[in-house]
């Protein structure tokens, strides 16, 4: 089930919410965590049941290991488990992500031939099984607790965080599931989290997704030779990969709300950022934080001199790269986020300081540069695209606006013009929906509420068919 769906929106969400605090009405508080086990369960099923049995699996998994690591007093032992249960979870992650993959580049060579095993790509997986591991981690270094099963479970599994987080730690979230005073109905809660979910939808559906056709267009037309096509293309990736996350992430937030539960803030104008490192501080902020803790620092971090440190950050962020998918442009993605990283920390060494708009234009075009690798599968496309933004054999076709649209060379391929000017001016002319959700509230105006609904309409209407979010792919 996607969030930017008619049964979501409409049936789903509605009979959750209304039968949870039906529960808190008739004193049943008790089971409104089993509740919303029950509806997250069904929420992750309902999109495709043949993953259902594994997301089952790995809860058990690392349940059980959890309880060991939490009953040993052998401090040997304690971490014996703890290396078995982070290495279970990667082999299952591994398997399911990367094993497909490596057939098909290994049944490249001439040499050697496997059949090709396509595996179902079970969805959240990365999401829930990096979750797990936070929890395993902190269990084992006395920051967390085990708790019941249905919490535990409930934790994981949570719906508005499931498929594409954010990656909640167990403090962030299981002492809010477990705080029967959040279990009531809190309007100014609830009107920030339909604040959130409308804007979320609107980024979502109306931004996002009316970019869709010309990248793909862009591609299998052969138009990337184009000088400013290219060039409109790229930016186009960058934009549609920014509102379909802020997007999901504002979702998120929102429906959390509801349930009285806050959720980490995922996502910050990453567009605006100052430089690459404030980028990464700024985008998939819990991502971030799960590869700082449980990557970057075990392998030592800042702490083991200044070449170890950049060899640590280039590896963490060739990793991202990996994450995103086992493909030359997403481990290329990876590389060069490294790269731009490490060059970034050497600049600061040097002290100077360039003009705040010269470092975000400097920064979001960097960005533009390389977002393309996120969406594609083949690397040449990359190549043709960086050639021709750069002038090389590239042909200076005109792009004409007519009738509100880009009018290219080729007839079949288009985009609206105010749809990409408007891009440009909510990214770096607003406030996000994060900083906006709080003066919604407090102005209690009915205006702005009226304003609100008629935009959760016009979002919700406008679906047409429900497209994937960027990273439920992750």
């Amino acid at each position: 089930m996607l969030f930017n769906s008619l049964e979501f929106l409409f049936v789903f969400l509605p009979i959750v919410f209304v039968i949870y605090f039906l529960l808190v009405k008739f004193n049943l508080i008790k089971f409104t965590n089993l509740w919303l086990l029950i509806a997250s369960l069904y929420f992750y099923a309902y999109y495709k049941i043949d993953y259902f049995p594994i997301i089952i699996t790995s809860l058990l998994f690392n349940y059980t290991c959890g309880y060991f690591i939490s009953r040993q007093t052998n401090n040997k032992i304690k971490k014996l488990i703890l290396v078995f249960t982070v290495l279970g979870n990667l082999a299952l992650l591994s398997y399911y992500k990367y094993f497909s993959q490596i057939i098909d580049v290994l049944n490249n060579f001439s040499f050697v031939h496997f059949d090709t095993m396509k595996l179902l790509l079970p969805l959240g997986i990365s999401f829930f099984t990096f979750q797990q591991i936070g929890y395993i981690t902190d269990l084992y270094r006395g920051e967390a607790k085990h708790t019941n099963i249905i919490d535990y479970s409930l934790f994981v599994s949570f719906f508005p965080q499931l498929i594409s987080g954010p990656i909640c730690t167990y403090k962030e979230l299981v002492p809010q599931l477990q705080d029967n005073s959040r279990k009531k109905i809190n309007t100014d809660n609830i009107n920030a989290g339909l604040f959130l979910i409308t804007i979320g939808l609107f980024e979502k559906v109306i931004l996002a997704d009316n970019f869709n056709a010309f990248i793909s267009n862009a591609v299998e037309y052969n138009v990337l030779n184009e000088f400013f096509t290219s060039w409109i293309w790229a930016f186009a990736i960058a934009f549609r990969g920014y509102f379909d996350f802020s997007g999901y992430c504002d979702m998120a937030l929102g429906i959390g709300k509801l349930f009285n539960i806050n959720l980490p803030i995922n996502f910050d104008s990453p567009y605006k950022s100052i430089d690459i490192s404030d980028f990464w501080r700024r985008w998939h902020i819990t991502m971030g934080r799960f590869l700082k803790y449980n990557v970057y620092i075990p392998m030592g971090g800042s702490r083991r001199g200044e070449l170890r440190t950049y060899w640590n950050l280039f590896f963490v962020f060739t990793i991202t790269g990996l994450w995103h998918g086992a493909t030359m442009p997403c481990i290329l993605y990876g590389v060069i986020n490294g790269f731009f990283v490490c060059i970034n920390k050497l600049w600061k060494k040097t002290q100077i300081m360039m003009n705040k708009k010269l470092a975000i234009f400097i920064t979001f075009m960097s960005l533009v540069f390389i977002s393309p690798l996120i969406a594609i599968r083949d690397i040449s496309h990359f190549v043709i695209s960086v050639k021709t933004m750069l002038g090389i054999n590239a042909n200076f076709v005109p792009v004409h606006i007519q009738n509100f649209d880009f009018v290219f060379a080729l007839p079949n391929l288009s985009l609206n013009a105010l749809l990409f000017a408007a891009s440009f001016i909510i990214v770096f002319c607003f406030k996000n929906a994060n900083e906006l959700a709080p003066e919604y509230v407090r102005a209690n105006s009915p205006k702005l509420a009226t304003l609100i609904a008629l935009l959760f309409v016009y979002s919700a209407f406008s679906i047409t068919q429900g497209s994937q979010f960027i990273y439920f792919n992750f």
